[in-house]
């Protein structure tokens, strides 16, 4: 009698068991891949945007201060800044990797990071070519290699093409605070992106990367431009009419979004500035 009652099932009824039995099945593959998914934290900005470029933002679980770009992950958590660290909160995350900064991530939270036996993965851009290799790198991990791929490629031709316009040589200096006033030397990728647009770095010649340096020093080599990078201009320069920059208006303001961070938006902030000379 029970075999008969199934037997007289419509065929409808089995159609729609047999559909939720699939998506059943569906939603826990769904779930094993969530709980399997390589788990980030990012220890710099930028470092957020390229395991976005990478094709990963769904494998960053912890970002620090500023990480802002792109929207989504102002929703991740937060685990501190640069320099201070919640450590409590980054062992609650259970990461699988930490993507930390060479030069940028302090050795005392490096070495904190693997007193709690905590796994670090370094980054190092120096040049611009270092920014596809990041984004490749941590594709690497989150094997996103296709989409990365996309990417890398877009940052590679972009490049190219910029590089193939030719502009005239214009003397400069790279401001990248005001008080003090801080540069980069021709070591330093922001150098590297403004050359593309014929901006040579008047302290092209500094041992160090990003140093302090005096507005006498900045008089004295009397630059045919200024590049600020900062949200505002810097109205200081108006009291120096001797210098060529100023008498020409060639202070040029780039967003530091587009410019102090080695990310895919810095193509942005060459564009523009390219745009200028």
């Amino acid at each position: 009698m029970h075999i008969n009652a199934l037997n007289k099932k419509p065929v409808s009824y089995w159609l729609f068991l047999l559909l939720f039995f699939l998506l059943s099945a569906c939603e826990a593959d769904k779930t094993a891949a969530h709980k399997n998914k390589i788990r980030i934290v990012t220890l710099s900005p930028h470092l957020a945007e390229l395991v976005y470029s990478a094709g990963a933002i769904d494998n960053l679980i912890g970002v620090v201060a500023f990480s802002d770009f792109p929207e989504k992950v102002k929703s991740i958590d937060l685990v501190g800044d640069a320099f201070k660290l919640d450590y409590e909160k980054i062992l609650a995350l259970r990461p699988d990797y930490i993507l930390t900064w060479k030069g940028g991530t302090p050795i005392a939270v490096i070495e904190k990071l693997k007193s709690l036996k905590l796994t670090l993965i370094e980054t190092q851009i120096d040049t611009l070519k270092d920014i596809p290799k990041t984004i490749a790198q941590i594709a690497e991990l989150t094997q996103t290699q296709d989409q990365a791929k996309v990417v890398i490629d877009l940052f590679n031709n972009t490049l190219a093409e910029i590089k193939s316009n030719k502009h005239p040589k214009t003397t400069t200096f790279i401001e990248t605070y005001h008080q003090p006033l801080y540069t980069v030397s021709g070591k330093h990728w922001m150098s590297q992106a403004i050359a593309l647009c014929g901006y040579t770095n008047i302290f092209s010649d500094l041992t160090q990367s990003s140093v302090p340096i005096t507005l006498e020093s900045v008089i004295l080599k009397n630059p045919q431009a200024i590049i600020n990078i900062a949200k505002q201009p810097d109205k200081q320069w108006g009291k120096w009419k001797n210098i060529e920059a100023v008498k020409t208006h060639q202070i040029i303001t780039i967003d530091p979004d587009y410019m102090s961070r080695p990310s895919m938006r810095i193509l942005e902030g060459i564009k523009q500035l390219c745009a200028k000379n």
